[in-house]
């Protein structure tokens, strides 16, 4: 597959390293001189400078070849004039266009619905909220992806001396919890990854995944001894549009919402667009100002500002104010390692989300979501069996799967399971694999229709 990609910024050079690393043919488009060099340098593609909403540029990369047009560049506007050039000029077949401003997205939408193609527009700050929104319902949990409809939980969790899944292997863990209906999905030990095996034991501070039947969370959250949540008020720093569309989504229930905005301007239009949230002009990163709003009664304080290194500061020092759970919003996939090791429970990277949402449109087979998990080195893909693929060709035993790769989950119809070696994939069966991000390219070619 040949792609093009406009926009080097974090989305898309990751982007563009993941899918060269998969064995796509990628170019990718950079009006920054010393950022253009900077990606030649350390990515293996195709860098092209120039602007990439003009269409000479676009023919020099080679669009009328491309089999999909990727915009990801930080304006709105830029992605809305790249999609509509590979859309109605050069009719690529496949166009992804990140796109944040709901009205430019809806025109968007309706003119290309006058051209052949499929079109897709990824919002990585609503998906950073729905995230967000995700974690607060699960105490304890550092990061967390529904999938299957929202019947399959994939949450990690840091592990303590008093869970009663440490010290275990997994096969013990089936054996003495055999009606839990989990899955030990991925281990992240010191700097390593692990798609574990049936040997694999759990150490305390490992971060650990589970895949877990949505019913079955409190009993795994029992095991885990993840605390409860012993309040129900959150504090959010930073008037930002994800600050904003999370206090909006609080406000419906009874969440006590309270949102800290240094810029005068900016609290002031939180005031008016909110309705039952608190609005503090002040510096987040203020100890009087977080001790003078009872941060010690906050159950969960989330930084979402536009500096992200304030982010890491205030969440810290909610922490040790006395804040029951700190998120951070932070893009440095070098900072991913922070969480659990200085005191900040999540990191939510909107780089990794947007990536997750476009690969799931990229990747071959009917993929249904594809996300990335911590630092980008595991990936969790849920898909459709194909008649015909290699993935219903006989027992999980007997597949052939590489080491790295595990099918988590399967649904058929109603019906969940947490699959082992001795059953089968149908075709039409809905299923969650686990795989480093190395080993993503083999997970293709099990999906993909003979």
């Amino acid at each position: 597959m040949n792609v093009v990609i406009v926009g080097g910024g974090l989305v898309g050079s990751t982007l563009a390293s993941k899918l060269a690393r998969d064995g796509f043919d990628v170019t990718l488009i950079e009006q920054d001189p010393a950022k253009v060099a900077d990606l030649s340098e350390h990515l293996d593609v195709h860098v092209l400078i120039g602007n990439g909403a003009a269409a000479p540029v676009l023919r020099r990369a080679g669009i009328e070849n491309t089999d999909l047009l990727v915009a990801t560049t930080n304006s709105d506007e830029v992605n809305m004039v790249v999609g509509l050039l590979g859309t109605a000029l050069f009719e690529v077949p496949r166009v992804v266009a990140r796109l944040r401003d709901p009205e430019l997205a809806e025109g968007f939408g309706l003119i290309s619905k006058d051209h052949p193609g499929e079109y897709v527009q990824v919002d990585p700050e609503r998906a950073a909220v729905d995230r967000i929104m995700s974690l607060l319902e699960v105490p304890g949990a550092v990061d967390i992806v529904h999938f299957l409809e929202g019947r399959v939980v994939l949450a990690g969790f840091r592990m303590t001396a008093s869970s009663d899944f440490v010290g275990l292997s997994l096969a013990h863990i089936r054996l003495m919890f055999p009606a839990t209906a989990a899955l030990v999905a991925a281990i992240h030990r010191g700097d390593a990854w692990i798609i574990p095996h049936g040997d694999e034991e759990i150490a305390s501070g490992d971060l650990v995944y589970f895949a877990v039947v949505r019913d079955e969370l409190d009993n795994v959250l029992a095991l885990i001894d993840a605390a409860a949540e012993r309040r129900n008020r959150v504090m959010i720093a930073g008037a930002s549009r994800i600050g904003l569309e999370l206090a909006r989504r609080l406000e419906k229930g009874t969440t006590q919402v309270v949102l800290i905005e240094e810029s005068r301007d900016l609290a002031r239009k939180a005031e008016e667009m909110l309705e039952r949230t608190l609005v503090i002009c002040g510096p987040v990163t203020e100890r009087e100002l977080l001790e003078e709003e009872d941060i010690g009664r906050v159950s969960t304080f989330i930084a979402v500002t536009a500096d992200h290194e304030v982010n890491l500061v205030s969440s810290l020092l909610a922490k040790r104010l006395g804040a029951q759970r700190a998120f951070a919003l932070v893009d440095n996939p070098a900072l991913a390692n922070l969480i659990g090791e200085i005191g900040i429970d999540a990191v939510i990277s909107p780089r990794s989300l947007a990536v997750g949402l476009m690969l799931q449109h990229i990747r071959r087979g009917r993929i249904l979501s594809v996300a990335a998990l911590l630092e980008d080195k595991v990936e969790v893909i849920e898909a459709e069996a194909l008649p015909g693929s290699r993935l219903t060709l006989g027992t999980l035993a007997e597949l052939g799967l590489p080491r790295g790769v595990l099918v988590a989950a399967r649904a058929r119809g109603d019906k969940l399971l947490m699959p082992q070696g001795g059953d089968r994939i149908e075709p039409g069966d809905e299923v969650l694999i686990i795989t480093t991000s190395e080993r993503a390219k083999s997970v293709d070619e099990f999906l993909s229709a003979s």
